[in-house]
Formats: structure tokens, sequence, C-alpha cells
């Protein structure tokens, strides 16, 4: 659920299922998270958070035991207090030659690191992606989706053994609107373990988890962000030159944060949005 709507006109409140009445709805968040994204812009990422989150390394967490989306609205849900690893779709699109061995790569990497739960949700757009990859020519409907983003998560929580659990997230339950992405941030989390809900009141931002899944693949999962940001189910043209889509690399050193917005500069360097994309990391 989207927690701060109490903040926002009334008629937010409400959503409505047609484009204009989107279109409102994301002008009135874009409005009211805005003053928060202009600070970060303007003082720069190291600057805005050691001012307004000087207790952010507590969003570092040490065991993780619930596998969630990258989407905002799964990585900024607090689930029972549980520490999270963020991955695209629940690992839906990790690297394989067969469906088969993409479970068995999942299920290794989530057993590795003490995973009990393996969540889907609904509206992916990792599993959207996923459906066409296993069905080419497809149109699925958004039923299909969600059936393919469940049945992914109990295959892989299947294979990890007893006492491992699979989980769905409805829209109504997740951490932004139901209709699009409110994010204007991304988290890359080079030094893992990164949760924002631990820390209240974070600009709302995808996450990805760079150091539990292999460097190419994180930058995979960076440029499917950036997609759904710039696209229709994100802010899309809301971001310019001015307002840019900010990107924040996380590390413990300042040569690991030169080393991270270095490799997300390459990844993103031919990006028809490069412009209105701005790489500001920060050494915790």
């Amino acid at each position: 659920m989207y927690k701060e709507l109490g903040a926002l006109p009334s008629e937010i409140i409400n959503f409505k299922s047609s484009k204009n009445m989107v279109d409102t709805n994301k002008e009135l968040v874009w409005d009211v998270e805005n003053a928060k994204a202009e600070t970060l812009l303007q003082n720069g990422a190291q600057n805005y958070f050691k001012k307004e989150f000087p207790d952010l390394n507590q969003a570092f967490v040490k065991e993780i035991d619930t596998v969630v989306c990258i989407d905002e609205g799964c990585a900024h849900k607090d689930i029972s207090g549980h520490g999270k690893l963020s991955i695209a779709g629940g690992g839906i699109l990790l690297p394989a030659r067969s469906a088969d061995e993409r479970i068995e790569i999942a299920a290794r990497l989530f057993k590795e690191l003490g995973v009990k739960n393996v969540t889907s949700h609904e509206g992916c757009g990792a599993a959207k992606l996923a459906y066409g990859r296993d069905n080419p020519d497809s149109n699925p409907t958004k039923e299909q989706v969600n059936e393919y983003a469940k049945i992914w998560a109990e295959k892989v929580a299947q294979k990890m053994g007893a006492g491992v659990m699979a989980d769905h997230i409805p829209l109504a339950e997740m951490e932004r609107p139901a209709q699009f992405h409110n994010a204007r941030v991304l988290y890359f989390a080079a030094g893992g373990g990164f949760n924002p809900n631990k820390e209240k009141g974070l600009p709302m931002g995808f996450v990805i988890s760079r150091r539990h899944v292999p460097g190419d693949y994180a930058l995979e999962e960076l440029k499917v962000a950036v997609g759904i940001a710039f696209g229709g189910h994100g802010f899309g043209e809301f971001f310019n030159d001015k307002n840019q889509f900010v990107i924040i690399p996380l590390t413990s050193d300042a040569a690991s944060l030169q080393a991270a917005e270095e490799e997300i500069k390459n990844a993103l360097a031919g990006n028809e949005n490069f412009s209105k994309i701005k790489i500001d990391g920060v050494v915790i």
C-alpha cells in the first residue's frame, strides 16, 4: 500500500484507471516528492544523505531471508522486519541455458544467502519480460503474467527444499501507486544487503543488489529499471536535463565508488535518455 497517500491531495487517494487520471496522479505524486528530489540533485548525493540520513548505514542488513523484486514498491516494503535481497522478478531474468538451470541457479544463490521466503508480485515488469522470452510472439494478459510470476517463486522455493516459502505481493500491498512507478532514483548497492525500508523517508527507488549477483547481470537489471523509469509506467517525460533520474551507487570506499560509477556510465552510455540521468554515489 502506498502509505504516503495521506500527504497527497484527496483526488489521488482513489486512483482511476483512465490514462488522463493516471497522468494527473503522476503529476500530483511528482510534485509532492519534488522538493526531496531537487535537494538531492542540488546538494549532491554524498552531502544529501550525510545531512538528511546520517544513520543510513542501518539500512544495510547482514542477514537476508527474503527475496523481493527490484521494484521500488517491493524494495521499500517492510516484510515483517526481514532482511531482503532485491533481484528482478525474484531472479526470473537470471541468465541460464534452460528453465531448469535458471531455477537451479536462483535456488543455489538464495540458499547460500540463507533465504527462507521467495516472493513474486502483481504487475511485475521482469515477469512480463521473462514470459516473452519463454513464449515468443505472445501477448499475455495481466493474469497470465501474474500466474507466471507466482509459479516461478513456487518452483524456486520448492527447489530450495523444506522450510522455504513462496509468497505473492498484491499491488495493493506494495509501497507505490498501483498504476505506475514513482521511483526518482535507483540504488546500486555495491555493498549488498541494502534495505531502504530500514531508514524511513528515503527517496523512492529501484534497488540493484550489485554485490550478490553477477556483475554483467547486475548491469542488465540496471538497464531494465532505467527502461521502466523512462517508460509509460514510470515518470517518463517528467525527467529532463534538469530534473534527472539519479542512479546512486552505494559503496564502502572511494575507490569502489569510482569503479561502480564508471561501470554504470559505460553500461548506459548509449541510452537515449543518458542526458536525463545523473550518476552520483555515496560512500557509507
